[in-house]
């Protein structure tokens, strides 16, 4: 049947069928060139098409081109055109938010946490020696938490 030789039965025959497509456009690597080959020797339904669509692709690239009958208006996109006045509106617009973004976030000032009271101060030579000492030690305790009086534990809020 003609319809047989087109149809792929297996993976190998589909995979040579996409490298005959392949080689008739030019895009065929040399190592699937030399597979192709090899496969076509063996198979003969393969083989027969392969040789059906070169031709095809010949007879298709021998003939002329063809103009189309009717002839197609060219899109062409409508241009913006603004009033200079406009124009100058819009970048001072602009010009001016930026500027009033840029003033408004310098001029306000990060908000200070309160200083604890009441408990060790820290600094970072006492909590570097702390550190030096942990490889030495086994286990230390938890450190008592750190907070104001009479206000609730970390995490409740």
């Amino acid at each position: 049947m003609a319809g047989e030789a087109l149809t792929p039965r297996n993976g190998p025959c589909e995979r040579a069928r996409q490298w005959a497509s392949l080689r008739v456009d030019g895009e065929l690597s040399e190592l699937e060139d030399a597979l192709l080959e090899k496969h076509l020797e063996a198979c003969a339904t393969c083989s027969a098409f392969a040789t059906r669509l070169a031709g095809a692709a010949e007879a298709l690239r021998a003939v002329p081109l063809e103009r189309p009958q009717i002839a197609y208006p060219r899109f062409e996109r409508p241009v913006l055109r603004l009033p200079v006045g406009r124009r100058v509106a819009i970048v001072a617009v602009a010009a001016a938010a930026v500027v009033g973004a840029f003033v408004g976030s310098s001029l306000q000032k990060p908000a200070t946490a309160p200083a604890p009271s009441g408990g060790p101060q820290l600094s970072f030579r006492t909590d570097l020696n702390q550190l030096r000492q942990l490889p030495h030690q086994t286990k230390q305790p938890a450190p008592a938490p750190n907070r104001v009086p009479g206000q609730p534990p970390e995490g409740f809020v």
